[in-house]
């Protein structure tokens, strides 16, 4: 009991940690907490063998021009010891909601520094490049004949830089994550004469307490904020097993409930499912969202090699 009460200040501390922050949000990710390196360019090299997950979510499904999101990611450690190594990676992620269409294309690196008792510090870099398109011809204009207007047909587009600055921390038990997102808040002149990508903050926090038998206890928090929206704050507890099944439940400010459930099909693969069941006012229209996931290791999960991350394993 006591650790499950320690677990709980975790996700109570990224609650009054980023309080009063307010954001326009990015996708958002149910399992994110088993994939951390698609938000967290500072997790690259978290396992000690190559690392690759797909994902695909539509929220809000039902909706007419709901969001859909595509990802995949592949890090792994370079140059690992005992002591300080590398970790390096590559992120590929499209999203689409309804007139707004995004490809972004990244690549990460890591230095992980050990600290005391075999817990270790990273701090990394992403870097990439953003397409942002806007279809001016799926939009309801309100004036007539607007829609005819050649200047309004077709679609609008612009490519930029990107560039994320993150931390990571992990031990054997407990992992925490903090992201700051298009550091450079690029334009989108082509867009608008005023729009802009704003600065972004991810931040996630987690830890392991080992059961009765077999059993692991994880609850974990992520907090999604920047300029303009309030933050977006979820919180899940998830049950494992033996590091083979898990299933848990949680909640997303909104009026989302979250449950999921992941499973390993092979020694060196899973396959994660989460649906968002939708108590806002769009329930009528969308009453929830679907979300999955396919993890790929070099490593069977059950290896003992460097410092395994509580979030996977």
């Amino acid at each position: 009991m006591r650790r499950i009460l320690q677990a709980g200040w975790v996700l109570v501390g990224v609650m009054v940690s980023q309080a009063g922050v307010w954001g326009q949000m990015f996708p958002q990710r149910s399992l994110g907490m088993l994939n951390p390196f698609q938000d967290h360019p500072a997790a690259a090299g978290t396992r000690e063998c190559l690392d690759l997950h797909v994902g695909f979510r539509n929220q809000w499904s039902g909706m007419e021009g709901a969001p859909t999101n595509a990802y995949a990611n592949l890090h792994g450690a370079w140059m690992a010891s005992q002591d300080a190594f590398h970790g390096v990676g590559g992120r590929v992620e499209t999203d689409e909601a309804g007139a707004w269409q995004s490809t972004s294309l990244g690549f990460a690196y890591a230095y992980n520094l050990p600290l005391d008792k075999g817990s270790r510090l990273a701090a990394g870099i992403g870097a990439g490049f953003y397409q942002q398109r806007l279809n001016w011809g799926m939009l309801d204009l309100p004036e007539v004949g607007a829609g005819q207007d050649p200047g309004v047909l077709g679609s609008a587009q612009t490519v930029f830089p990107l560039l994320d600055l993150g931390l990571w921390y992990q031990n054997r038990r407990t992992f925490a994550g903090l992201t700051w997102g298009n550091v450079t808040q690029p334009a989108l002149d082509q867009i608008g004469s005023q729009s802009m990508l704003h600065r972004r903050w991810v931040m996630l926090a987690g830890t392991r307490v080992p059961l009765e038998g077999k059993w692991d206890f994880m609850p974990t928090a992520t907090l999604r904020a920047a300029k303009g929206l309030r933050p977006s704050f979820d919180a899940v507890a998830v049950l494992d097993y033996d590091g083979k099944v898990s299933m848990g439940a949680g909640y997303r400010t909104g009026g989302a409930l979250v449950l999921l459930f992941q499973v390993d099909i092979a020694d060196y693969i899973s396959l994660a499912y989460a649906y968002d069941a939708n108590f806002s006012a769009l329930r009528p229209g969308a009453p929830g969202g679907h979300e999955l996931v396919l993890g790929i290791n070099a490593c069977d999960a059950r290896s003992k090699g460097g410092l395994p991350c509580p979030a996977y394993n």
